[in-house]
């Protein structure tokens, strides 16, 4: 897969799951056995900055390598905190929350490392 494409389709799940976290809050919340409901909202909304920032990205001529970073770094960090978050049984305990939660981690991880390919291979260092 290209590097446009992984981004893309990172940009595409992170908008989709943003905008649903901002704008059915509740259902969210209801969803996953939210803890803390204050929290969905401001989430949503910066997941789908986060959208925007990588869809703007995959569509320049050349590849920003410090941007690469912070998005490698963005995508193990959210799957990192998902799991802690579910194994240590905060915010998320509902167990359908639980499955959804840890299958969007999986492909977040999944994406990250995609992209820590194309970051080796731009680096030469693959």
């Amino acid at each position: 897969m290209s590097l446009p494409f992984v981004l893309r389709l990172n940009a595409l799940v992170c908008l989709v799951c943003g905008l649903l976290m901002a704008f059915y809050t509740q259902a969210a919340n209801d969803l996953m056995a939210n803890q803390y409901p204050w929290l969905m909202a401001p989430c949503g909304y910066l997941l789908a900055v986060y959208g925007v920032w990588l869809a703007l990205a995959s569509w320049r001529q050349h590849t920003n390598i410090k941007e690469l970073r912070v998005f490698i770094a963005g995508d193990y960090s959210w799957t990192l905190l998902m799991v802690l978050l579910i194994s240590t049984g905060q915010i998320i305990v509902a167990p359908m929350g639980i499955r959804i939660a840890m299958v969007t981690a999986l492909f977040t991880a999944a994406m990250g490392a995609l992209q820590f390919r194309h970051f080796k291979l731009l680096t030469g260092k693959f």
